[in-house]
């Protein structure tokens, strides 16, 4: 039986819960989901005994269709990711790149209301970009951790708590974690203790608003 088959039948909700909203397009976000759930399988090998699956995927849809999900851009990115993440945990596998990341880019050759995916194992390197704040337009590269507070020890100084939040990429994973702050770290606004990042995804540490940004 195909890991498709295995997770819709214990999982079928997941999708349905995660894409019940209604969209812009002509593109549905659940076939999407399908459709990189058998290219993960499709993709799978074997590895030093271990099943490992492709880390980065990018869905090219037609041009038209990504202008009209950019305000939902984000979080169809992070439920495509969350749905992978949750199958390699069923299936006991592991992601090359410490993924997954998804996203979601243009390609005129692909037809309105379709999707074509393409898959990589190479390491990407991540950056945060000032959108709020001075300086403007910044750029601060994640190698390792990037310590951020108006601490003389920190990387970053949005002229925050002294140690605000920390950005760290770990085996490919870009997580942010709050250090006990006094105003907080939002993640597209929503405030938090500590989350895995996407590309796309807007940290707001005070009146700072950086977002993730990949590199190359």
């Amino acid at each position: 039986m195909s890991w498709l088959a295995r997770f819709e039948q214990s999982c079928a909700a997941f999708i349905e819960r995660a894409f019940a909203r209604s969209f812009p397009s002509d593109l549905a976000p659940a076939q999407v989901a399908r459709k990189l759930i058998a290219i993960m399988e499709a993709q799978t090998r074997s590895e030093d005994g271990r099943l490992v699956a492709p880390g980065d995927y990018t869905v090219y849809v037609h041009p038209e269709e990504l202008e009209r999900l950019e305000p939902d851009r984000a979080y169809l990115e992070r439920e495509w990711a969350e749905l992978l993440r949750d199958l390699a945990v069923r299936v006991g596998a592991a992601f090359l790149t410490g993924g997954p990341h998804v996203a979601m880019a243009a390609a005129s050759s692909v037809p309105p209301g379709a999707v074509e995916i393409e898959t990589s194992n190479e390491r990407r390197s991540f950056h945060l970009r000032t959108v709020k704040g001075v300086p403007a337009d910044a750029l601060y590269p994640v190698d390792g951790e990037l310590r951020i507070g108006r601490g003389k020890d920190m990387d970053v100084d949005p002229s925050v708590s002294r140690h605000h939040a920390t950005v760290a990429l770990i085996e490919g994973v870009l997580t942010v974690r709050d250090l006990g702050s006094t105003n907080g770290t939002f993640v597209n606004e929503e405030r938090v203790q500590q989350r895995q990042l996407q590309v796309g995804d807007t940290l707001t540490f005070g009146n700072t608003k950086m977002r993730v940004e990949a590199e190359g």
